[in-house]
């Protein structure tokens, strides 16, 4: 079979693998759709050394094989999935800090990782890294459960309170996401900032109460907002080492940030300006299992919009020159779908 992997720095290949054959834990998967997330460009971009099965990994996909061993899935399940639950052996669970595990994070991401991720029309990957989801769920929403269960981890590891006014850095798939879930949580008003009028437009269509451009616009809408205060909350979505310090700029004394982008550059900051300010930082980064399934049931519910962000489906053959397109700007998409199954 051809499975596309990110080998190097503006390097995409596709490359001939044997189809997988599950081993007594595992799960072999028929992917129908997958996601091409900004890590995926990032990767492309900056030249990021990604375990192969980490390109791809926005998938969903039908079980058409388990092993023996297998229990929470069977074939014919239609499933997604992340990081598996912690092992309960390791030093980070036995420190009660499975969300560490060390094992699952080796089959996350590591070692231990499939020989491709979901550019590729079949996948073999640990079953207890997969959850089932329901058939009603149209296959190109379910390719969005793993970015809406980012953004869903983001807010709830995040300082959010009750009646907040929150900025969003970044209209991207994971900030409009974001955007989205700080709204649900109970944020009294929501100002998403963007350089692109596009992605403005469609923040305010999924539920963005302003949505403005970086610089003096976003200055006067915040100031407008807060009588002056600034915001009590911004989340930095955009994923490049700019934003971190607009992102606490934005921000009241006493205020908190919360980093979702995904960036592998340095970034220039003011640390006296941040403790003058007593802001709070905290990261994210994945999510849980349950949060993928709270994810799923917010889409099927129809509580979380992602049908707006698809703006495309591509087959293996259209995939290197679709993320040389998102990594050069020539296409501004938000989300692109691959059908590994099409061509």
């Amino acid at each position: 079979m051809r499975a596309g992997l990110i080998t190097g720095k503006d390097t995409f290949e596709l490359v001939e693998l044997d189809e997988p054959t599950p081993s007594t834990e595992e799960v072999v998967l028929a992917i129908q759709r997958c996601g091409v997330c900004g890590s995926d460009v990032h990767a492309y971009v900056e030249g990021w050394r990604l375990a192969p099965g980490i390109c791809g990994h926005e998938w969903v996909g039908t079980v058409v094989a388990a092993g023996s061993d297998v229990t929470n899935v069977a074939e014919g399940d239609l499933v997604t999935g992340g990081q598996a639950p912690g092992c309960g052996q390791c030093r980070e669970c036995r420190a009660d800090l499975s969300q560490y595990c060390r094992v699952a994070k080796s089959h996350y991401s590591g070692r231990l990782a499939p020989a491709s991720g979901g550019f590729a029309p079949y996948m073999a990957l640990h079953a207890e890294r997969v959850i089932s989801i329901s058939h009603e769920i149209a296959l190109d929403d379910a390719a969005m459960i793993e970015p809406a269960a980012v953004a869903l981890h983001a807010v709830r590891r995040s300082r959010l309170k009750f009646g907040d006014i929150a900025v969003v850095v970044g209209a991207g798939p994971i900030g409009l996401l974001t955007a989205q879930c700080v709204r649900i949580a109970g944020a009294g008003l929501v100002i998403v900032v963007e350089p692109d009028a596009d992605r403005r437009a469609l923040a305010l269509a999924t539920g963005a109460h302003i949505a403005v451009a970086p610089g003096e616009p976003m200055k006067e809408a915040i100031d407008a907002a807060t009588a002056g205060l600034r915001a009590d909350i911004a989340f930095d979505c955009a994923g490049i080492p700019q934003t971190i310090q607009q992102s606490v700029d934005t921000v009241r004394t006493g205020g908190s940030v919360c980093i979702v982008g995904v960036t592998s550059q340095p970034a220039t900051i003011s640390p006296m300006h941040w403790m003058m300010k007593e802001v709070a930082v905290d990261t994210s980064l994945v999510f849980t299992l349950d949060e993928m399934r709270i994810a799923a049931a917010m889409i099927g519910g129809g509580r979380l919009q992602v049908r707006p962000l698809h703006q495309g489906t591509v087959d293996l053959d259209g995939l290197a020159q679709t993320i040389d397109d998102l990594a050069t700007r020539s296409s501004t998409a938000v989300k692109v779908l691959v059908d590994p199954t099409a061509g």
